[in-house]
């Protein structure tokens, strides 16, 4: 048995009887083997399948957890280990999980593995990015040509528009003549009056011409 150990293991248990060395050995090896099941079993109950991820593969890996209880002298009946792999898929295989324990299906982890294969073919999946990404970019040119129109729309609604002028009153008084009946802007006086000087300013710009 020491020809076999490892040096500082050797170093350990030289002067031990071979029951001693027998009991020894079993207590080192059991704390590991515990520590190591612990670890397993912890990284078989957390794991957990993320959307859009490959089902194969998940359920590939949580078997290696299985398989390694097994090899611990843990192992888990095939009906606790397939619950643990049911209950680590994402919420896009809740109608698989409904149907698989309502009609009470019994299944080994290959025949188990093959059905989710089967089941992930039928799951929708996101939209495709390029696709997502095109509509994008037209709903965008559509955005901006309605707002070309709007922004012409806008523009005719800043022109002014002419309005027409209000008449006067009956009572109006003239500010030009006094008079009653018109305002400044309508007195024929003053619009004669205005007629006559733009002709005066006509005829003597005319003369320093010649």
């Amino acid at each position: 048995m020491l020809a076999m150990m490892i040096p500082e293991l050797h170093k350990n248990l030289e002067n031990l009887g071979a029951y001693e060395m027998s009991e020894q050995l079993k207590n080192m090896f059991q704390q590991q083997a515990r520590h190591e099941r612990f670890e397993v079993m912890r990284s078989l109950i957390t794991c957990r399948m993320q959307e859009g991820t490959s089902v194969s593969a998940h359920v590939l890996k949580m078997k290696s957890f299985v398989d390694q209880l097994e090899r611990l002298n843990a192992p888990l009946s095939n009906e606790l280990a397939t619950d643990v792999i049911l209950n680590s898929l994402p919420n896009s295989y809740h109608q698989f999980v409904m149907n698989y324990n309502m009609n009470g299906w019994e299944r080994t982890i290959p025949e188990l593995h093959q059905m989710l294969k089967t089941a992930e073919t039928n799951i929708p999946t996101k939209g495709n990015p390029v696709l997502a990404i095109r509509e994008g970019r037209i709903s965008k040119k559509k955005q901006s040509k309605g707002k070309g129109k709007a922004s012409k729309q806008d523009k005719g609604k800043g022109k002014k528009v002419a309005t027409p002028k209000a008449k006067p009153h009956k009572d109006a008084k003239c500010f030009h003549c006094d008079e009653i009946g018109h305002w400044k802007r309508n007195c024929p006086k003053y619009l004669a009056e205005l007629k006559l000087k733009k002709l005066q300013i006509g005829e003597s710009s005319g003369t320093k011409k010649d």
